[in-house]
This record gives C-alpha cells, sequence and structure tokens, in this order.
C-alpha cells in the first residue's frame, strides 16, 4: 500500500499566518478568524478519516492520494479530498466535518444544517460534488476502464445523517472500512496490474495544481516581527546574539523565528532581502541580518549587496535542523 501523508493546505497556513498577525481591530478580523475555524475544522476533520487507511486491512495493492486538484480543460477545478485506487476500483472521498442533522435534498442540491439550538444553514451538497468529481475521472481514465465509485464520509461523530438520495452512499467515518469491503465483494475482478496502477496514479498526479498562495493584504493591517507566542502574539521580540527575546515577559527563543519567517512568507512574499529582513523583523545591524540569512543556507540569486533569497515551501521543517537546540 502508498498512502500520501495529508499537507496543510496552504489556504490553512496563510489564515493561521493572519490569526496570529492581524490586528483586532481590523474590519475584517470576524471573518478571517471564521475563514481559519472553517478551514481548519475541515482539515481536522480529513486528519480523523485519514487514520481509518492507516488500520486499513487489505490484502491488494492499493494507493491513496490526497487534496488532490485537477483542471479541466474551462479551467475548472475539480478539488478531491481523497482518491483511493486500487485494482478492482477507484473510490472518491469527499470528507465533511459538520455538525447538527443533516439533510440533503435531491431536488435543490443543498445540504441543510439544523444545529442543536434550532439554527439552520445551508451548504453544498457534498453528494452533488462528489458525482461532479467522479463524472470527470471516467473521462481523463477512461482508457483504464477501472469502475469509479463514490463516497461522503461525515467525521464529526456527534452528526446525524438525517435524509438523503441514494445516489451516493454517505456515512460516518466508522463506517469506511466496512464499506471498503462491501466494494471488494462488488468487484472481484482484477482490472489493473500493479504496474497500471502506479500509471494512473502518476497520471492524476501530473496533473495535480498546487494551491497558490491568496493575494496578500497590505502589510499596514498586520503586526510585523518576530511575535511572541507567551504573549498571544501580541508583543514583538527583539533580536541579539541569536535568540529572540520578549521585552514584555521576556521569554527567549532561537525556533520561534521560523514561523515568524514562513508567516513572513505567506502573508507577504516567498523571497526575503537583508533590507526587508532589517525592515520586518526589526534588526538594526545589516550584518547580524546577513548571517541569519547565510545560516540557513537559503537558494539566492543575485550578487553579494543585491542577494535575494528563495524561502521554501515547510520552512518549519526546513528551519528546523539548522537551530542549536535540534
Amino acid at each position: 500500500m502508498t498512502i500520501a501523508i495529508r499537507k496543510k493546505p496552504v489556504k490553512l497556513l496563510w489564515l493561521e499566518a493572519l490569526k496570529r498577525r492581524l490586528f483586532d481591530e481590523d474590519p475584517d478580523f470576524d471573518y478571517y478568524n471564521e475563514q481559519f475555524r472553517r478551514f481548519d475544522a475541515g482539515f481536522a476533520g480529513e486528519r480523523r478519516v485519514d487514520r481509518e487507511w492507516l488500520e486499513l486491512i487489505c490484502p491488494y495493492t492499493f494507493l491513496v492520494l490526497h487534496n488532490l486538484i485537477l483542471i479541466n480543460s474551462a479551467q475548472h477545478s475539480y478539488q478531491l479530498d481523497t482518491l483511493f485506487i486500487c485494482g478492482h476500483f477507484m473510490l472518491v472521498v469527499e470528507i465533511k466535518n459538520i455538525n447538527g442533522r443533516l439533510d440533503f435534498d435531491e431536488t435543490t442540491h443543498q445540504c441543510i444544517r439544523t444545529k442543536s439550538d434550532g439554527t439552520v444553514e445551508g451548504f453544498p451538497n457534498a453528494l452533488t460534488q462528489t458525482q461532479r468529481h467522479m463524472q470527470f475521472l471516467k473521462v481523463i481514465c477512461q482508457n483504464y476502464s477501472l469502475p469509479i465509485e463514490g463516497a461522503v464520509v461525515i467525521s464529526n461523530p456527534s452528526a446525524i445523517i438525517a435524509s438523503h438520495p441514494n445516489t451516493i452512499p454517505i456515512f460516518h467515518v466508522s463506517g469506511l472500512q466496512k464499506h471498503l469491503h462491501s466494494l471488494f465483494q462488488k468487484y472481484t475482478q482484477t482490472i489493473l496490474s500493479e504496474e497500471q496502477l502506479t500509471q494512473i496514479a502518476q497520471q492524476l498526479l501530473s496533473r495535480h495544481q498546487p494551491s497558490k498562495i491568496p493575494a496578500s493584504i497590505d502589510s499596514s493591517r498586520f503586526r510585523q516581527g518576530v511575535l511572541c507566542p507567551k504573549c498571544q502574539y501580541k508583543s514583538q521580540m527583539h533580536y541579539a546574539r541569536g535568540i529572540w527575546k520578549c521585552s514584555y515577559c521576556y521569554y527567549a527563543s532561537e525556533e520561534i523565528f521560523a514561523e515568524a519567517l514562513q508567516d513572513y512568507r505567506y502573508l507577504v512574499r516567498p523571497t526575503i532581502t537583508n533590507k526587508q529582513l532589517r525592515e520586518f523583523f526589526n534588526i538594526q545591524s545589516s550584518d547580524a541580518a546577513n548571517r541569519l540569512l547565510k545560516k540557513f543556507h537559503f537558494p539566492y540569486t543575485g550578487s553579494y549587496k543585491n542577494r535575494i533569497y528563495q524561502l521554501p515551501e515547510n520552512l518549519v521543517d526546513y528551519m528546523k535542523p539548522f537551530f542549536r537546540s535540534s
């Protein structure tokens, strides 16, 4: 089996950075906090379902891909939460982390959520989304004649699945393994060899379009510098002799710079110069800034004075080995 590791979505990383830094009085403060709450809950729900794949006992070779984003000829996107591929069939899994009573209306193609306090809300219908993804996969994978199934998995254990059509199976995460076993009983014939299984996975991954960082917002709307986590990211830390120290609570850390620089990458730009480092992080010395940039062996372009450093993805993990405590 091959199970891809689900990475935190770019939009969620961007919202995390913004949540730490956006001024409380910003007119969009509540909006972005709600966006963060929803994306974070969605990711937590997906991770909850991911544990089921690790516990799956299956005698056949299979692949599991996460957050696959495919684009059609009209530049419309299809974002698949999880795709299970084996030699017998393919399963599109749409994951929803929603609580309350859930009614899926086949006529209006809408999901209606009724909360415990009686509040009624409408959501896009996950069943319709799944059918759309299945149809597109049938087009791009038609050369393989592999049956394509779909399912909606509710990851929130407190959700009550009420009325729904029988077009697409919908069930709680606890029913995923049982559903997979039923599909293996339905599709007993092996259609793809292991080599073909690898080919179809590579074909899909080659079409994957990674998410882009959302459009930047004006830097005057958020706090700059390395912010102190002990002060709820309200106080700025100062740099001296390789250590960042909060002048308010005196918390000190070397590693906190990685989180702050990652915030810079998502909120400002994916490159940085000596001058930009000094201005954003309030470093007085050009030499100190230069030593700090060189320490992490960032790839760069340009001559010494005009050097532009490229900030890699997964910046926190990239920088971790360079800290003295690692």
